[in-house]
């Protein structure tokens, strides 16, 4: 059988399958949406960019807090209200908390490690234990020196080289990740380690959206031949698939070989394997468990914490006066003579309203990482058939003017403040990280890390508008690009300390460490 006849069974097969979704199923009562067109349903109406915005508008053209889009005979379910949120993926949860196939990015990417991407079970039930011993609670706690650490070399290098504020920032959330996992010790930039990352969670940026590749619609397409006309969505899998296939392993076998060597740092990775060790109880299972959960933190710590902070620098450079309260507030509270603390976090309610705000804002996963419901359901009259996608959609809600107040557009803390303190009417932005029972758990520990170079980079430093050669200051574009992972536009701004007494702070803060 000659390759054109492969070419030709391959369309009818894949034909016949599009056409048994779509007929095979009885008449149902699904969420408003467009109209589709025959067989390709709404192909055509998952937008290129931005697609949080155009759901969150059908919704609201639709006055439903749920839409739905037909997929090639795939339902994707679009959640876009705090109420309806909570009623499917937290009380509904059982049947709420399934994730899809994801062809594009566990299929051909590679992903299949991360355990964000696994299906609902006990496997990931596994994978979630371990993750909450080492990263929640009371071990999140013993992290802190880390965390502290991280913040405080950030400070020498925006002393250093205040230009290249972004790498920075990536370089101090690799360097505490990666230390906390691996007892690796980032030393710059262009460390393998933070390359490797790099390449590997841009193909989830890109790929992480329902409905991003065709692909992911129609699953056959991914036995194309590489060199297949518009086939290029393989090769950009391939080049992603190096460092994603990689990562998990190559860590590890740091580890391994710095025991070996007897000149291991403490790590998760070091203790739990001497512990399995110890107790016999070393498997290969057990190591996999391992590998995946560090692996899967070692992804999320060292792009979603960068581009929250991010976030930060371009809020205070564009609201001058917010940062000017952010700092009155340290100095009547923390004082001018030392660096910030974990234990000073109950005194500066104005600096977790500014967390707040940052996570609330431009939310770094506008849409959370798509989920798959189980079982046939039905919300406020409309059907849910079994295996839809659901994807929340986390930017509409924490733009909610019912919620957080007029102009969710603006940068304000102020929203999240009553009398000074922190109001707890109004709800903290979790959505930032999830929903239901596959919310994020590194939540905590993000929003610690996130706190703590805040806090720090606001004691000692001020941040302003660039200056171009006429004296000009430079606006920040303000744009953000799109994908699963959302980050701010290059943009130019000046940082500088503010006042000699604060050098020397951070030059002892590197010494004391």
């Amino acid at each position: 059988m000659d390759f054109f006849r492969v070419v030709d069974l391959s369309a009818l097969v894949a034909l016949s399958y599009v056409l048994y979704r779509l007929f095979s199923r009885p008449r149902l009562r699904l969420p408003p949406g467009p109209r589709g067109l025959p067989i390709l349903g709404n192909i055509y109406d998952v937008p290129e960019k931005y697609e949080w915005i155009t759901y969150r508008n059908m919704a609201r053209r639709y006055n439903s807090d749920i839409i739905h889009l037909n997929l090639m005979g795939t339902s994707l379910i679009v959640v876009n209200t705090r109420e309806a949120a909570r009623e499917l993926f937290d009380r509904r949860s059982a049947i709420y908390s399934d994730k899809p196939p994801f062809p594009m990015l566990n299929g051909l990417i590679g992903f299949t490690w991360h355990f964000a991407f696994h299906r609902y079970g006990a496997y990931w039930k596994e994978h979630r234990r371990l993750f909450h011993k080492e990263f929640v609670g009371p071990a999140m706690i013993s992290h802190y020196p880390r965390l502290l650490d991280g913040a405080r070399c950030l400070l020498k290098r925006f002393l250093d080289d205040p230009g290249n504020f972004r790498e920075s920032i990536r370089f101090m959330a690799a360097r505490v990740i990666l230390g906390v996992a691996y007892g690796i010790d980032v030393r710059d930039n262009d460390d393998y380690y933070v390359q490797m990352s790099e390449n590997a969670m841009a193909g989830m940026a890109a790929a992480g959206n329902a409905g991003s590749f065709l692909v992911d619609s129609f699953p056959i397409l991914q036995y194309l031949p590489d060199w297949f006309p518009g086939a290029d969505f393989k090769r950009k899998a391939a080049n992603w698939n190096l460092s994603v296939k990689a990562m998990p392993h190559v860590t590890m076998k740091f580890v391994h070989d710095s025991m070996a060597s007897g000149i291991s740092v403490e790590s998760i990775a070091s203790k739990n394997i001497a512990e399995m060790e110890e107790n016999t109880e070393r498997s290969s299972e057990k190591e996999e468990i391992l590998r995946n959960v560090l692996a899967s933190s070692y992804a999320a710590g060292s792009d979603t914490t960068v581009s929250a902070l991010t976030i930060f620098i371009l809020a205070m450079t564009q609201n001058p006066n917010i940062q000017k309260k952010a700092e009155e507030a340290i100095d009547g509270t923390i004082g001018c003579d030392r660096l910030p603390e974990f234990s000073d976090y109950k005194s500066v309610p104005y600096i977790n309203a500014i967390l707040k705000e940052v996570l609330r804002w431009r939310a770094v996963t506008p849409l959370a990482v798509p989920h798959r419901v189980t079982l046939d359901d039905e919300y406020q009259g409309y059907d849910i058939p079994k295996d839809s996608i659901i994807v929340g959609n986390a930017w509409a809600m924490m733009n909610d003017v019912s919620v957080y107040g007029e102009n969710p557009d603006v940068f304000n803390p102020d929203r999240f403040l009553k009398d000074g303190k922190i109001n707890p009417e109004i709800p903290h932005p979790e959505e930032a990280f999830g929903f239901g029972r596959r919310i994020c758990p590194g939540q905590d520990m993000a929003e610690a890390s996130m706190w703590m170079t805040i806090v720090s980079i606001l004691a000692v430093f001020n941040i302003t508008k660039a200056v171009d050669d006429q004296g000009n200051a430079v606006e920040p574009s303000g744009e953000f690009t799109s994908g699963m992972l959302s980050h701010a536009a290059p943009f130019e701004c000046e940082i500088k300390p503010r006042s000699k007494y604060a050098v020397s702070l951070i030059q002892l803060g590197i010494h004391v460490l």
